[in-house]
Parts: structure tokens; sequence; C-alpha cells
């Protein structure tokens, strides 16, 4: 087999915000006069957090530093031309207005950072980016639908799709169910974490109540035959993040790892890195765990082909991107 770096490569699962390194980090709190406590930086991880309620604070403070359009114009051509170098054709990424506005950006200016780096890197990388706006559970509903609201009311060529992300355990999908009917209705593509803290109820719940076409994680689904069956036949796309399910102790290694037994029943998976620096995650490390699980080169681009075929891309790109891959 090619080395890993050589099979072409896609991620729709990634959160823009945390691919921020600690150099970038440093950087843009220096630029932009925030204090950072030194110890979040950390040892066996680029930060240091303890457990998941541990990894949203520290997440919320080292995303604290970004504070400008130019911060996101240069975290998201940093992580691009990182992608590139692991022969990445095509990036997937989530990122939160919301932050933005905390941060006394508008919902435009931030858009446009982000797509600046997006166009300027696929001129000069190859790399094609597009994006998914993320509602926050636990802002609460009211949150999500002014976010969702925003998205449909101003349309931006970088933006395809509709995310929900944050604390699964303690915001169940009946909340958010308003929103995601607005969406469905609207034609507006969606994806949902579920089945990364929660099992098989919320996982379903989620199918019925939100509609989606991809699941962020949805390992959990192995618990229930009847519900990997089920994604199977509503072609439910699963967005696997291996590594940061270990780093969060959902399960003990890449061995108990459900992702080779789901690939193995016939879910289509797609492997990412989710939060990169706080898992010491890579999209190329992905992979590497996969070809470890035993896929081979074929089976490697299929991953690929998944994320590419079920992104939320246009049609013509998504069909010049597949090509690649023959």
């Amino acid at each position: 087999m090619n080395s890993t770096n050589q099979i072409p490569k896609a991620e729709i699962h990634v959160h823009l915000e945390a691919t921020i390194t600690p150099e970038l980090c440093r950087k843009f709190a220096s630029r932009n006069k925030v204090d950072l406590p030194e110890d979040i930086f950390g040892s066996k991880y680029a930060y240091e957090w303890l457990d998941f309620y541990d990894f949203i604070k520290k997440y919320d403070l080292v995303t604290s530093v970004i504070h400008t359009p130019e911060d996101y114009r240069e975290l998201t051509y940093a992580y691009l031309k990182e992608c590139a170098s692991f022969n990445v054709l095509y990036v997937e990424a989530m990122i939160s207005s919301t932050h933005a506005k905390l941060k006394g950006m508008t919902y435009d200016s931030f858009l446009e950072g982000v797509y600046d780096a997006s166009k300027q890197a696929e001129n000069d990388f190859g790399i094609v980016s597009r994006f998914i706006m993320n509602g926050i559970r636990h802002l609460g509903a009211d949150s999500v639908q002014g976010t969702a609201e925003e998205v449909l009311n101003k349309p931006h060529p970088c933006l395809v799709g509709f995310g929900l992300a944050g604390d699964e355990l303690h915001f169940p999908p009946s909340l958010f169910t308003k929103t995601f009917d607005m969406l469905k209705n609207s034609n507006f593509p969606i994806t949902v974490h579920a089945g990364e803290w929660d099992g098989p109820e919320n996982i379903r719940n989620a199918l019925n109540l939100l509609h989606p076409t991809r699941l962020g994680h949805g390992v959990r689904s192995i618990e229930d035959s009847d519900l990997v069956q089920e994604i199977i036949d509503r072609n439910i796309i699963l967005e696997t993040c291996p590594t940061s399910n270990i780093a969060t102790k959902i399960y003990k290694n890449y061995q108990e790892h459900p992702v080779k037994k789901l690939f193995d029943a016939g879910v289509k998976i797609t492997v990412n890195s989710d939060d990169p620096p706080f898992f010491n995650a890579t999209i190329q490390g992905e992979y590497k765990v996969m070809e470890d699980l035993g896929l081979n080169e074929k089976e490697l681009t299929s991953l690929t082909y998944n994320a590419i075929k079920f992104s939320f891309c246009d049609e013509e790109n998504k069909n010049k991107l597949l090509s690649k891959l023959n």
C-alpha cells in the first residue's frame, strides 16, 4: 500500500475554532491583549483538560483569543495549509457565529475572514473548503433558532449546512424541533452531533426529530443492532472521530472503538479529527488509525469518497473532487 499520506483525503467534521494551535493561540492572545493562564497549555495534549465539561471550559478559554476577522482569516488558512500537506482534497469545517459575535464581530465580517482564507488556500494549494454553521445546544433553543434564522436570511457562498453541537446529555433533540423543521422546510442540509456522549435512544430522537442526513460521531449506535440497520437503510452518514472518542474516554483504545465494526456492517463511515490540538489528532492520523485496523487502500479511499459524496458542497465541485479519486 502507498503510505496513508498518498491517499487522497477529506474531512467533514472539524470545529474550525478548535483547530487553533498553541502557537497561534499565544499570537492571538498577545495581539488581542488576552491574559491566558500558562497552565492551559498541556503536555499530553496541546491544551490541558480533565473531562468533557472541563474540555468545554478550556475550549471556550482557548478560543476566546479569536477576536477579529483577520484572526479567522489566519486561523482558517493555517488549518487548510496543514490539511493540504496531508493530501486533503476537501474540508467542511464547522464554525460559530455565536463566538464571533461575542467578540464584537458582525456575522458578515467574520464570514468574510473565513471565506477570504478559503479562497486563498484553494488558489495556493488546490484544497476546496466549505463551512457549516453550528448552533450550540447548551446556549439554549432560542440561541440555536436565532443562528439558523440568520443563516437562512443571509446566504453565503461558503456556507453549505447547519449543525447542532455542544452538550448532548442535557440538551436533547426535542428542544430544537422548531429550528430543524424550519431548516428542513428550507431544504438546508443538516448534521447533528449525536451518539457521542449519549446512546441509541438519543440517536433515534435526533434522526426522527431533527432530519439530519449525517450524524456527528454516531458511534454509540453500535449498542443497538436495529439502529445500525436503520442507519444503513436510511443512508445516514457517520462523521466518526476515533482519536477524539479515545481522548475523551468514551472508548479505551482503538481496538475497542466500534468504527471498524460499523464499517464492516455496511454503515457509510467517514473519519475526522474533530478538535485536533485538544486530542493530538490529525486527519492524516485518523486514516492511519483505519489502516492499522485493517483497511486496505481501496477501503481507505472509500472513506474519502463518502466524505465528498455526502458533503454539502455543490454538485459541480463535488464531481470534480470525486474524479480525483479514480
